[in-house]
C-alpha cells in the first residue's frame, strides 16, 4: 500500500495524542500531586482532545476529487459566500428596489450552487470556474454600480453607464443559471453511469446461468458428464 499523507497524519496523530495524554497524567500526578483517578481522567482528556484535533485536520485533507481536498472545497465556498455577502451589503445603499431584488436573486442562485457543492464535491471545478469567471466580475460590477449610483454630484455620462449595467443584470442571471445547469447535468451523467453499470451487471447475471445450462445440455446430448 502506498504511503499517503492521510496515513502519515493518522499515525502522527495517534503518537502525539498518546504522548499528550501521558504528559498530562505525569504533570497532574507528579507536579500537582492529584489523586491517581483524577490524574488518569486528566490524561484521558488530554489524549482525547489531541485525537479530535487531528481527526478534524484529517477530514480537511480528504481528497474530494483528483488534486483537490475537502479544505479546498470549504475555501471555495467561503470565497463565494464572501462575494455574495459583499454584494448584499453594497445594495443596502441603493434606493432602487428592483435592482436590489435582481442582485439578491443572483446571490441566491450562487448560494444554491454552494449548497449543491456541499452535497456533491465532484462539482468543485465547475464552482471554482464559476467564481473566478462570473461571480468575481459580477461582484466588481455591483460594487462599481453602487458607488456610481450614490455619488453626488453624479459624473457626466453616469446615467448611461448605470442604465447599461441594469440591462446587463438579466444576462448575468441567465449565465448564472447556465452554470448551475452544468452542476445538474453532472448529476444526471452520474446517475446515467450508475444505471448503465447496474444494467450491465444485471445482463451478466442473467446470461451466466443460461450459458452453464447450455453447456450441460450439450454434454448430456454427447453422452459425456
Amino acid at each position: 500500500m502506498p504511503f499517503t499523507p492521510a496515513l502519515k497524519t493518522c499515525k502522527t496523530g495517534r503518537i502525539i495524542s498518546i504522548l499528550a495524554g501521558a504528559l498530562v497524567f505525569a504533570l497532574l500526578q507528579l507536579i500537582f500531586q492529584l489523586a491517581l483517578p483524577f490524574a488518569l481522567i486528566g490524561g484521558v482528556l488530554g489524549w482525547l482532545i489531541v485525537i479530535l484535533i487531528y481527526s478534524g485536520r484529517r477530514n480537511k485533507e480528504t481528497i474530494v476529487v483528483e488534486g483537490l481536498t475537502r479544505q479546498d472545497m470549504e475555501d471555495t465556498i467561503k470565497a463565494g459566500r464572501n462575494l455574495t455577502a459583499g454584494m448584499r451589503q453594497a445594495i443596502k445603499k441603493l434606493s432602487q428596489v428592483e435592482i436590489c431584488l435582481e442582485v439578491e436573486d443572483l446571490c441566491r442562485i450562487a448560494d444554491s450552487m454552494f449548497e449543491m457543492l456541499k452535497k456533491d464535491p465532484k462539482d468543485i471545478r465547475i464552482v471554482k470556474q464559476f467564481i473566478s469567471h462570473y461571480l468575481e466580475p459580477t461582484h466588481k460590477i455591483i460594487i462599481k454600480y453602487v458607488e456610481l449610483a450614490t455619488v453626488r454630484p453624479m459624473p457626466a455620462g453616469a446615467l448611461e453607464t448605470l442604465g447599461r449595467t441594469e440591462k446587463s443584470l438579466k444576462g448575468i442571471r441567465t449565465t448564472f443559471l447556465q452554470q448551475k445547469e452544468k452542476m445538474l447535468n453532472n448529476d444526471v451523467l452520474d446517475l446515467d453511469t450508475e444505471i448503465k453499470v447496474f444494467e450491465t451487471l444485471s445482463k451478466n447475471m442473467e446470461t451466466g446461468p443460461k450459458k452453464n445450462e447450455k453447456s450441460e445440455t450439450n454434454r448430456s446430448q454427447d453422452g459425456t458428464y
